[in-house]
């Protein structure tokens, strides 16, 4: 498992010879949940002259479509899907969705004006950072509890959830592959209760600390 990059929903509008361009951004974990979101911004914009398109919708960037939707062949859902590959976000759709202004913009305005409402948008959207996590619980009794909160917080370790019954359960997520025995061995100076339970995808903001 290898952490990725997604982008937050955000919209950013241009004009380009009278020609107005839409971008929308949007995440999108699979194809289903995709073609969900394109059908909302079609219904939205159901008067525009085109909605172009590229997403790249699983973590490893390997899926991926795109469509030109009328506009002359790879002027359109390409540059688009170029912009997405350029920007490293995984999970993520950009549909530009156009309306005409009257002006023809050839071949190479259209790639141009597609490629750069599609990047200006990526730009401006908010990112979320997942990474691949180890979760544990970790047992200890009240008496460590306290100084182990702020241990953790001082050795990058994320304390998810905590638990009061007659000891202290914490579950904890670390860096994947991160051995933690001997750090928690060191924080409860003995043989710490530690159980893992899985390793998943964490979320944060991309600006957030990663604790």
């Amino acid at each position: 498992m290898t952490g990725f990059v997604a982008a937050c929903d955000c919209t950013l509008e241009s004009e380009i010879k009278r020609s107005r361009f839409i971008a929308v951004v949007a995440r999108v974990r699979d194809e289903e949940e995709l073609f969900s979101r394109l059908g909302e911004i079609r219904k939205k914009y159901s008067d525009a002259t085109h909605v172009c398109y590229a997403a790249i919708f699983d973590r490893t960037g390997n899926a991926a479509r795109f469509s030109d939707d009328g506009e002359p062949s790879g002027t359109a859902g390409q540059p688009i899907l170029e912009a997405l590959k350029k920007s490293g976000l995984k999970e993520t759709l950009v549909a530009v969705v156009r309306y005409f202004g009257g002006i023809k913009l050839g071949a190479g305005g259209l790639i141009r004006a597609y490629s750069s409402a599609a990047s200006d948008a990526l730009s401006a959207a908010d990112k979320i950072v997942a990474r691949p996590m180890d979760v544990y619980k970790l047992k200890t009794d009240f008496a460590h509890a306290k100084r182990f909160t702020a241990f953790a917080l001082r050795n990058e370790i994320s304390i998810v959830y905590t638990e009061y019954s007659a000891k202290v359960t914490f579950t904890l997520a670390v860096e994947s592959k991160r051995n933690v025995l001997p750090i928690l061995s060191d924080a409860l100076q003995a043989k710490p209760d530690l159980e893992f339970i899985e390793t998943r995808f964490i979320e944060r903001p991309e600006t957030e600390k990663s604790v």
